[in-house]
């Protein structure tokens, strides 16, 4: 990848993007990167509940939350997604940001819905390479990204 001003060009245009995590200051660096690789259309939420519960009336392009969160961790609000309790479409992209990226953590999450994993903490060129990927694939194809390989992550 080259510079990420460039790399990013188009990716995010009109693209509504919710960032969920209870750490206030994470979702502003969230919001400042993402501002800065040409996302304009960003709505926040501080857990899962609050997601859920803004995701009834409302629908998004694309889910970026955490996973550990208190009452409601990331996993329930994927759930959610999936089973269709939402507005959202269920085959919304979904990135997951976690400390615990292990193959045990990252299989139970690939089995509720998880498109892909940004590991904590991360940089903007690495965020970039998580969007790109689920992005880049349901663009390509007008489709949801395939459904990873469980067997690979078990």
């Amino acid at each position: 990848m080259g510079n990420l001003d460039t790399d990013a060009r188009g990716l995010l245009d009109n693209r509504k993007i919710m960032l969920v995590d209870d750490s206030a200051a994470l979702r502003g660096a969230l919001r400042a990167i993402l501002s800065s690789l040409g996302a304009g259309r960003l709505t926040e939420a501080g857990d899962a509940g609050e997601a859920i519960a803004a995701l009834s009336c409302e629908s998004v392009d694309l889910l970026i939350t955490d996973w550990k969160m208190e009452p409601l961790d990331g996993l329930a609000l994927v759930r959610a997604v999936r089973e269709g309790q939402c507005a959202v479409s269920s085959d919304v992209p979904i990135l997951m940001l976690t400390a615990y990226c292990d193959a045990r953590y990252e299989a139970e999450a690939m089995r509720a819905g998880v498109t892909a994993f940004i590991e904590k903490p991360f940089t903007p060129r690495s965020l970039l390479g998580g969007l790109s990927a689920v992005l880049a694939t349901k663009t390509r194809t007008g489709e949801a990204p395939v459904q990873p390989d469980l067997a690979a992550h078990a």
